[in-house]
């Protein structure tokens, strides 16, 4: 016994038997399987299924030709052995072809969508079962590219800069009677109310005609970014200086603006009070001040305003002092008038006393002269009478 469960025939025996067993069990699971989920016992069957949604693929020369007409998709139903529907249904490894377009040239034309790649084993029908298309010559033109923007959906007292794209142009590409309607090609930028941020959208650019009806071409690029810089209302005028405060008595106060730059200032605020405003009014308090300075003064925000540029600005304050007050002028000058109508005065009295004594000298003198003219003649007669005398004692 014990020289048979040694011998090498023995064991090759029992292994062959473990293996056939195996086999066996194996093969009795396989049928119980393929018993339960194929109820027809291998029989074959047959489904159908509906594709939706199917791209069409336009077989023409489209640097050539433009065509119009075809709807954006189809669908097809197919019917064959279900194992082929469900394995095309899943991988859609088929296309909806519009063949042979160049031969058809152009014009008007009513043709069948075909599938390529599906199986033979499969019967279709497609939804547009026939389609009617134009075939007309195509053109490409370049067009600017606007910017539809509803600038009353900015808040009050924002406004927007001018619009900003990363593509200015775009080509636009159609049947050249299309081509030729093409009024405005624009790309929308959608809003809300009360907008006071910047704006940045990709939005889609669309070629309309006149009466901005949408019309059906190719743009290249489709889509394009919108930069709109959004801000405040801002406005540039002259600054205008005033005095406030208590000036010292007695100084003369002129005021300047020591930049030139800052002459004017931009404000921002609500468009009626920019509307308004002319000039920036700006008080320069001058107590205190008896000689020339320069003052750094910060600029008020105005009722309606809500910034400005610069904040401050530097002021010089030129100081002048007055020689003398008005009153005292007025003294001055009432003393010299009765100054100068006292020496005027003294000098007619002078005049007065001068001119009598010159009239009482001149009437002296011509009475001397009568008294000596008299004298004179009061000796000639007594000469004579000497004269007499002595020829008389001469006669004697």
């Amino acid at each position: 016994m014990e020289k048979i469960y040694n011998s090498p025939w023995f064991t090759k025996l029992v292994a062959f038997a473990f293996a056939l067993l195996l086999f066996t069990y194996v093969n009795y699971e396989n049928t119980s399987k393929l018993r339960t989920t194929n109820p027809l016992n291998g029989v074959s069957t047959t489904s159908s299924k509906v594709i939706t949604n199917l791209p069409i693929v336009v077989d023409i020369d489209q640097d050539k030709y433009f065509v119009s007409g075809f709807p954006e998709t189809a669908s097809i139903e197919i019917t064959g052995p279900t194992n082929i529907v469900a394995q095309t249904t899943a991988n859609k490894g088929f296309d909806l072809v519009a063949q042979n377009l160049d031969e058809l040239g152009v014009g008007t034309h009513t043709i069948r969508l075909i599938p390529e790649g599906l199986s033979s084993d499969l019967k279709y029908t497609v939804t547009p079962p026939e389609v009617t298309i134009t075939i007309e010559e195509k053109r490409v033109e370049t067009f600017k590219v606007g910017v539809d923007f509803d600038s009353s959906s900015l808040a009050k007292g924002y406004a927007a800069e001018t619009p900003t794209l990363n593509y200015d142009t775009v080509e636009v590409s159609g049947a050249a009677s299309i081509i030729d309607k093409v009024n405005t090609v624009q790309a929308v930028v959608p809003t809300t109310d009360e907008v006071k941020s910047d704006i940045k959208q990709t939005v889609p650019v669309s070629a309309r005609d006149i009466n901005g009806n949408q019309l059906d071409v190719m743009i290249n690029p489709k889509e394009v970014t919108v930069n709109i810089r959004v801000k405040p209302e801002s406005k540039t005028v002259p600054v205008t200086l005033s005095e406030s405060g208590k000036p010292e008595s007695g100084y003369t106060y002129e005021l300047g603006i020591e930049n030139e730059k800052d002459t004017n200032v931009t404000v921002t605020g609500s468009q009626e009070t920019l509307d308004n405003l002319s000039s920036f009014p700006l008080e320069v308090d001058v107590s205190g001040i008896t000689e020339t300075t320069t003052k750094e003064v910060n600029l008020p925000l105005l009722e309606g305003i809500s910034t400005v540029t610069p904040e401050k600005i530097t002021v010089r304050i030129t100081v002048t002092k007055d020689k003398k007050p008005a009153t005292e002028d007025k003294k001055t000058e009432d003393s010299s008038k009765n100054s100068s109508s006292t020496s005027t005065s003294d000098e007619k009295k002078n005049e007065s006393t001068s001119s009598s004594t010159e009239n009482t000298a001149s009437s002296e003198e011509p009475s001397s002269k009568t008294s000596s003219s008299s004298a004179v003649e009061q000796s000639q007669p007594n000469s004579s009478d000497e004269s007499k005398s002595s020829d008389v004692d001469s006669s004697r």
